[in-house]
């Protein structure tokens, strides 16, 4: 390997830390806004140490590609999955090595496109509900990101168990978020305590993790004696083999509880945002709404209906561009490497932040501005695809990228078609960088029914062609 060593020695420049904790206040205290300065101040590989550990900020898409594709099998998932394991068990976002190879092969069949374009009438069908609720709320203000928390979870409830679970929906929000603050804070800690010390915060987290395990488990087992072969997610991950035979109770559990977590707490994420962006840019949301007029006319969309909705697909696009739910994700090294011409030593964690990625100036015109027009043709041609990673890239690109890209579409076209959406003035907008990028004090808007065409209820989609 050849190797360009540049002024300063073999570490790359960063910022300046403290003795023993090193940089951890930095990403303590406002994790984005740094590693953003980071970058900014000392170039596309940045030095940090966490107390002995070392830590490099990767923004460069040469050297992205590496770690994700080139050389891939030297990377490893960081240590700091430890705390999202304690949510997940070893499902296909934290695990590794062969086990992670073979549960992905056995889910893949699950996420083909004609089994995902299979959900698309009970996901519009959802949406429709919620805009059946909203309208008879009379147009008043709401927590948006819990509204879409809850549709969410009860379309993950249809996709993943075939159950309709409404009234579990009311209050999976409140454990889902004890459960991500917790892994995230645990992750982040210097001094990682045992779940089973005796502190406040590890009896919340115990709770809401029984929770949420006794309500998977219990949808499981009703099948198991059911015994019943039903064509959603789980039915065909209970049913996926491979010549090692199928997937152990403990590893279907944890493969459950991941799609669980991370199918409807990301989406709700992206349509958060995406109504933010919206109600902050009135012109691009007049153009949405014309659009939706004029191809659906009234009507619930449909997958079909997806390709000719061009503008709401760059209005999802640069959601995520902006505000990409998974806005950071790590790396730990096997074995010593070379990125952008300095030495990697094996057993560093690298640390891909799309959020930073995305804000890159050699890559985006205007990176903070949203201009869901830089993603026609004409504008994204040429543009380094390692420069847009909102799910990730190379063998561990998310599974679920498809269903959470029509899910959020869909909803976006069924909702917006009956409602306008308009952020209370004064209601403080803030980034919480946990495992996810969420807005921290929820997202308050005013929801005001309009007149359509033809006005749809989440009662009749059933009919919808």
């Amino acid at each position: 390997m050849t190797r360009i060593w540049r002024r300063g020695g073999d570490r790359p420049p960063g910022p300046k830390g403290y003795p023993v904790i090193g940089h951890a206040h930095l990403l303590w205290k406002d994790p984005l806004t740094n590693l953003l300065e980071a970058s900014r101040d000392h170039g596309d590989l940045v030095r940090f140490t966490f107390g002995p550990f070392p830590y490099y900020l990767v923004n460069d898409v040469d050297a992205v590609k590496r770690v994700l594709i080139d050389n891939n099998r030297a990377y490893v998932k960081s240590r700091n999955y430890e705390g999202l394991k304690l949510v997940l068990g070893e499902g296909l976002v934290t695990s590794d090595g062969e086990l992670w190879r073979r549960q992905r092969k056995l889910a893949q069949p699950a996420f083909m496109k004609r089994r995902i374009e299979a959900f698309a009438p009970p996901i519009a069908r959802y949406a429709a509900d919620m805009a059946d609720a909203w309208d008879a709320r009379g147009g008043e203000a709401l927590d948006v990101h819990d509204e879409m928390m809850k549709l969410t979870f009860r379309i993950v409830g249809k996709t993943l168990f075939d159950e309709d679970l409404e009234r579990e929906a009311d209050h999976i929000g409140p454990t889902v978020s004890v459960l991500i603050h917790f892994a995230n804070d645990w992750a982040e800690s210097l001094l990682r305590l045992p779940t089973w010390v005796p502190l406040p915060r590890n009896f919340e987290f115990r709770r809401a993790k029984a929770s949420l395990d006794r309500l998977v488990r219990d949808i499981v087992e009703t099948r198991r004696r059911a015994g019943d072969e039903r064509e959603d997610l789980l039915g065909l991950l209970m049913s996926a083999t491979d010549e090692d035979g199928r997937m152990s109770e403990q590893q279907l559990r944890d493969e459950v509880i991941t799609l669980v977590m991370a199918g409807h707490e990301t989406t709700a994420n992206l349509l958060s945002w995406t109504w933010y962006l919206l109600s902050r840019h009135p012109e691009t949301d007049r153009a949405l709404e014309a659009e939706l007029d004029a191809v659906l006319g009234g009507r619930l969309p449909t997958a079909e209906d997806l390709p000719k909705l061009e503008l709401t697909e760059r209005v999802v696009r640069e959601s995520l561009r902006l505000y990409p739910p998974a806005w950071a994700f790590e790396r730990d090294s096997l074995e010593e490497d070379e990125l952008c011409g300095w030495r990697i030593p094996a057993g560093s964690t690298l640390g891909i932040a799309p959020y930073a990625l995305h804000r890159h100036p050699d890559h985006w015109d205007n990176p903070e501005g949203f201009d869901p027009d830089r993603w026609l043709p004409a504008r994204a041609k040429g543009r380094n695809r390692f420069a847009y990673l909102p799910f990730g890239a190379g063998p561990r690109q998310c599974i679920g990228l498809g269903m959470a890209m029509m899910e959020a579409k869909l909803v976006l076209a069924t909702l917006r078609q009956r409602h306008h959406l308009a952020l209370v003035p004064g209601h403080r907008v803030a980034l919480d960088p946990a495992v996810t990028l969420r807005p921290k004090h929820g997202m308050r808007m005013w929801v005001k029914p309009r007149p359509t065409k033809r006005a749809f209820s989440g009662r009749s989609v059933e009919h919808a062609p």
